[in-house]
């Protein structure tokens, strides 16, 4: 009888660890991230499957781009540079009038992620500058991965945009201005703090071109911003050291 007992109760633990998981979220906003927790959902052989959300505050239009993988094999997702993806905005009469790789300049290196089933990369960023150079209407937003074995990852949704000042004033165009500035810190993923030449705290907004500029630079450190002027602040295009 004690022998049975004890293989019950060992049965009871077995089963108990069986059915207990873990998840870690360790995502950041702004950033590039993967998620995991759905690997356990019954997942069937399908395709990379991908999604746009909106997540607008204090009028920004800011997004996450979403890429899941529902097949039941690891999916490769190589890159040639630091872009992982790009959008552009399509106006009523159908024309591209803003594509946000246009005029920038990424990062050249090599990078690849592997999705496990049921894992899900996000891609946050933010509209904002490419709808600021436009005049209020309505647009069409779309969103593509650029990796390398990217099979039409495409995603889209419909962009109500009010307009901007400062757009409106330069006749849609932002006009690009510089300043010698001293390095402080990183604010968060999308913003810095600098001493101005009055030696006064200031913060700037990083366009995503601009951030792996920022990634390893030193505190202290004298450098040349460029940046436009979007809804009053400033936004970092490229920058350089002094």
């Amino acid at each position: 009888m004690k022998n049975v007992l004890r293989f019950f109760s060992t049965a009871v633990i077995i089963i108990a660890m069986a059915g207990c998981g873990t998840t870690a979220d360790t995502s950041e906003p702004g950033k590039v991230n993967t998620g995991s927790g759905n690997e356990n959902s019954g997942i069937v052989e399908g395709s990379v499957v991908p999604s746009l959300t909106e997540e607008s505050t204090d009028g920004a239009h800011q997004y996450v781009f979403q890429l899941k993988n529902d097949k039941e094999t690891d999916v490769k997702l190589s890159m040639n540079s630091s872009q992982f993806f790009d959008y552009q905005l399509i106006d009523s009469s159908n024309t591209v009038v803003y594509k946000d790789s246009d005029n920038k300049m990424y990062t050249q290196m090599l990078q690849e992620k592997i999705l496990k089933p049921g894992e899900v990369l996000e891609m946050k960023f933010d509209a904002t500058e490419g709808l600021a150079k436009l005049p209020a209407g309505e647009y069409k937003l779309e969103v593509w991965s650029t990796a390398n074995e990217a099979e039409e990852w495409k995603a889209s949704t419909e962009v109500t945009w009010d307009g901007s000042e400062d757009a409106a004033s330069t006749g849609g165009k932002l006009k690009v201005e510089e300043s010698s500035v001293t390095y402080v810190g990183r604010q968060d993923v999308n913003s810095i703090e600098v001493k101005n030449d009055k030696n006064e705290p200031e913060a700037m907004r990083l366009s995503e071109t601009a951030k792996p500029f920022f990634d390893e630079l030193e505190e202290g450190v004298k450098i040349k911003v460029f940046y436009v002027i979007i809804d009053g602040q400033k936004v970092i295009q490229n920058a350089e050291k002094q």
